[in-house]
């Protein structure tokens, strides 16, 4: 009997014990402009989390079906609470490349050449409910890159022409000097 509760207590203790891959999957669990949110970081999610293992609560899938807290499916890491309940986030396998502060999925890289060297590809917007992000299975927007030795430059528009037009005044705000002083450099030195 010692054996089975020695057991039931070292269950007890890892279902509850931090690890380092826990994190806040959603970024409305802890956006206090949509509620007052639960917890602020990993560590007062965990608190929240083990007070719901241990009073049993409950987390709701996007189908309405309900099963408890640290359930498979319901583990940490699958779960946050927002607005007033425990809610499974759905999975999300797909890569998010980040454009001017907004989410993309890349889709293909369009056949284009000009000669700007910018890279096209088609994208879809990536958003967040309190299920998770989702995104269309079809592509809205075009993303343009274009890479230099100082880093990746990413732009988005509707049109392959708003994607160029918004990274070419990024790579002017970027290499503004650059390009002044070559572009001047003629009538600088006839003003000499």
């Amino acid at each position: 009997m010692q054996m089975v509760q020695k057991k039931l207590q070292e269950r007890y203790i890892a279902a509850r014990a931090s690890r380092p891959e826990d994190k806040i999957t959603n970024p409305l669990a802890i956006d206090a402009s949509a509620h007052k949110p639960l917890y602020r970081n990993v560590a007062e999610k965990r608190a929240a989390y083990n007070a719901a293992l241990d009073s049993r609560e409950c987390a709701i899938d996007v189908n309405g079906d309900k099963m408890y807290i640290g359930t498979p499916g319901a583990e940490f890491n699958n779960v946050e609470f927002i607005a007033g309940m425990w809610r499974v986030q759905n999975p999300f396998n797909e890569q998010i490349t980040n454009v001017r502060d907004r989410q993309f999925v890349l889709r293909d890289k369009l056949p284009r050449q000009e000669k700007t060297l910018f890279e096209f590809y088609s994208a879809s917007h990536v958003s967040v409910n309190c299920y998770g992000p989702f995104c269309a299975e079809t592509a809205n927007y075009i993303v343009a890159k274009y890479t230099t030795d100082n880093g990746t430059y990413w732009s988005y528009g509707r049109t392959i022409e708003e994607a160029r037009a918004f990274l070419g005044i990024k790579m002017y705000d970027e290499y503004m000097y650059l390009i002044n002083s070559v572009a001047r450099a003629n009538s600088l030195s006839q003003n000499k």
